[in-house]
């Protein structure tokens, strides 16, 4: 019980006494001093403490009990009320807010859009795109009417238009089996992913996962509450276990250019993991993220062409093609899985953005996009040269195993370098150069991964011999040995 030895009254021209008390005790009330359900002195009590009349008191909490401030409980007293609670939540919320716009204080507003430092993996040169026949393309969408404008709803897997076209794409350069209903439109692969991730796992569901592999996909995995098992990957892709230590509830692979290290699965290890999803009665997930850029040869069917049983669910993404943020994904569904992937992402939006949707699916049919693509193939092979010439020329301490194609390549280091403190050296000198190891879960590739498709040869060339100075000045240090790696990954 609370003895209420701050409040004073003073006699004087002001508020009556009971007013004076009975404002005192809101205060109290409203600052948390007094909290709800808590017994205050007996009117009496009161009385004599504040050396005044008990009739003083009786009014004062009379006037707070018609407020809803305290509530009169037959032979237990006078209780703060539950309304208390009200107010005592907004304090407490008014502080957070306080402590939130203090902390807010010191983050500056974001001006500019910069470019992607040296060498961030998969940026694609969004300075090739066509902006200008985009926008062309763009503007005769909306000429059509404003309908594209209102919701959608029908449209919430993609609109027609732009599924058929991505299914003959698909079918004309990646060998993809399917009809285009059973083609959904996603705001980018990594959605995609995740609402396959909700669709397909239950908590402690086992998911294969390359290791090294993708952290999107990892990620919506675990919030799933998936029980990921790492597969290490040799000179063929993934290698799955040769003993089952339990039901899977999916398999997730980058078949034709496994990320980060670039292997192309082979033939026998691709109809091996067919094989396994059939025995198992488990999906697998085909993430064909970049397999448009090879520059030696051309771009290797996908896996799901080898599909007899469909048990794989393809999933792939505009962003490297065009520009990243434009966040236009697509998954190729089995169709026992339409419908329910239809109706899990109309419940995460109604659809996406339709005006983007119909200016690609013209963008394509005129074939604007198929000869921006030959571009960037040409484009980015000559920057891939550039970056290998310019590594040998700087004497890099790594070595690239896989340079048949893609956006990025893995470098890989001796096996007593911490790539992790490398990395960090290397972003305060101004790079963004992730460690190989960052992707990593038991299987440990000490490395790190370029990427240089978004950069000029003269950028790269220039980037390169900056990139090897710092390497070099920090090399012998302790900060490149491998311990302190290891216990990141712990």
């Amino acid at each position: 019980m609370k003895t209420l030895g701050t409040i004073t009254l003073r006699r004087s021209q002001g508020p009556s006494l009971q007013c004076s008390l009975a404002t005192q005790l809101k205060k109290m009330i409203q600052r948390g001093e007094l909290l709800s359900g808590e017994r205050l002195p007996s009117s009496r009590e009161l009385a004599s403490t504040l050396h005044v009349s008990r009739n003083t008191v009786i009014a004062a909490y009379d006037m707070l009990v018609s407020e809803g401030y305290l509530e009169s409980v037959e032979r237990s007293g006078v209780h703060v009320g539950r309304a208390a609670q009200a107010f005592q939540f907004q304090l407490a919320t008014r502080a957070r807010r306080s402590i939130a716009a203090v902390n807010l204080r010191h983050v500056e507003p974001k001006t500019c859009f910069r470019p992607p430092l040296p060498f961030r993996p998969a940026q694609p040169d969004v300075r090739l795109f066509p902006i200008k026949i985009w926008n062309r393309h763009r503007a005769h969408v909306l000429k059509r009417g404003v309908n594209l404008l209102h919701y959608q709803s029908v449209f919430s897997s993609g609109l027609d238009s732009l599924r058929q076209h991505i299914a003959e794409y698909l079918r004309d350069s990646r060998g993809v089996r399917c009809d285009w209903r059973e083609i959904a439109v996603t705001s980018g692969s990594q959605q995609a992913l995740f609402l396959l991730a909700n669709l397909l796992i239950k908590p402690g569901d086992r998911v294969y996962m390359e290791d090294p592999g993708y952290l999107g996909a990892r990620l919506a995995w675990k919030q799933a509450g998936a029980q990921i098992v790492p597969v290490p990957i040799d000179d063929e892709g993934a290698c799955l276990p040769q003993v089952d230590s339990g039901p899977v509830s999916l398999i997730y692979v980058t078949p034709s250019r496994q990320f980060p290290l670039g292997t192309c699965m082979s033939l026998g290890r691709r109809l091996l993991l067919l094989q396994n999803a059939v025995r198992l009665q488990t999906w697998i997930i085909e993430d064909d993220y970049d397999s448009e850029f090879r520059y030696n040869s051309p771009p290797l069917p996908s896996l799901q062409n080898l599909d007899e049983n469909r048990r794989v669910i393809y999933v792939g993404t505009f962003s490297k093609i065009l520009f990243p943020s434009l966040r236009i994904g697509y998954a190729v569904l089995p169709p026992d899985l339409v419908e329910r992937f239809a109706n899990l992402k109309h419940i995460a939006e109604d659809h996406g953005p339709l005006v983007d949707q119909a200016t690609l699916a013209e963008f394509m049919d005129s074939g604007a996009f198929h000869t921006h693509l030959r571009r960037c193939r040409r484009h980015y092979a000559e920057r891939q040269a550039s970056f290998l010439d310019a590594a040998a020329r700087a004497g890099l301490p790594l070595r690239f195993p896989i340079t048949d194609g893609g956006m990025n390549i893995g470098g890989l280091f001796p096996n007593d370098t911490d790539d992790f403190s490398c990395s960090e050296q290397l972003r305060l000198n101004g790079f963004d150069v992730p460690p190989l190891s960052r992707y990593s879960i038991a299987n440990v590739y000490p490395g790190l991964l370029f990427g240089f498709t978004a950069f000029e040869p003269r950028t790269i060339r220039r980037g390169i011999q900056n990139l090897a100075t710092v390497i070099e000045k920090n090399k012998t240090t302790a900060i490149f040995k491998r311990g302190s790696r290891v216990e990141r990954l712990k």
